[in-house]
């Protein structure tokens, strides 16, 4: 007969040792587990951007395991990049399962003119290297932030002594940073006994304040001095401290 024809083969399993199940009506056990799928060697990659505060170095990137536990070091090496010599390893993680970025920070970069630093991930498929990232012929295009935050006190005005007949005074300022910006402060008041016309040592007086300008000084005492430090840190840690001018209070004058 013309047409389509179709032929009946079959079907063996080979299920264990001497046991053989053939025909349509062979079955399997749902109970057993199923087959592992293939696994890959993990993903990596780092960032074109490096932090430096002067003793610390900063790299960030990004490792995908492909769901096996992974392991991941910084390695460092001379440059240029072609050389692809990298002797310093420094661990970053260890039994990496999820994908999610990476930070490592380190002091352990030698001082020479050409350096190379790479991310390397590793697990039980095999290893992968990231593109290395060298400085200065690769250059980031994050700049290390050197500079410190500065202020300026708007009153007390630094220099003047100012004449308080109160026993409160707003202590007011201003902050500037150009690079990664002003991350805290700390403004600490202190005081000095004033006799013979002069102001005289300050010592601290109560705890520092970290709020923000202005500052509201109250219960200040007839026949002190008052002046106030303040001391910023910007993100990149570097500090800056400034004092203020003074007010002397004399709650006998003529207000």
């Amino acid at each position: 007969m013309n047409g389509v024809r179709s032929l009946a083969v079959p079907i063996v399993l080979f299920v264990g040792a001497g046991a053989v199940l053939s025909g349509c009506d062979a079955t399997t056990d749902s109970s057993s587990p199923s087959p592992t799928p293939f696994g890959a060697q993990p993903g990596i990659q780092i960032d074109p951007t490096w932090q430096n505060d002067g003793v610390t170095w900063t790299f960030t990137g990004r490792v995908d395991p492909q769901g096996t536990a992974t392991d991941v070091v910084l390695e460092i090496g001379p440059g240029p990049s072609t050389l692809r010599e990298f002797p310093s390893r420094i661990d970053v993680a260890a039994g990496v399962i999820e994908p999610g970025p990476l930070t490592i920070s380190t002091r352990e970069i030698p001082d020479i003119p050409d350096i190379c630093v790479r991310f390397n991930a590793t697990n039980s498929f095999g290893t992968s290297a990231s593109t290395p990232l060298c400085f200065p012929h690769d250059r980031p295009s994050f700049i290390p932030d050197q500079d410190a935050p500065t202020a300026t006190f708007a009153a007390p005005v630094f220099g003047a002594l100012t004449v308080l007949t109160g026993a409160t005074y707003t202590v007011s300022w201003t902050e500037a940073d150009a690079g990664s910006g002003v991350s805290s402060r700390s403004l600490q008041q202190r005081t000095a006994p004033y006799t013979e016309g002069v102001c005289g040592a300050y010592t601290i007086d109560g705890p520092a304040s970290v709020d923000p300008s202005p500052f509201v000084a109250s219960g200040l005492v007839d026949g002190m001095c008052y002046q106030w430090e303040l001391t910023l840190r910007d993100q990149a840690g570097n500090t800056s401290v400034t004092t203020s001018g003074a007010v002397r209070v004399d709650l006998g004058a003529p207000g």
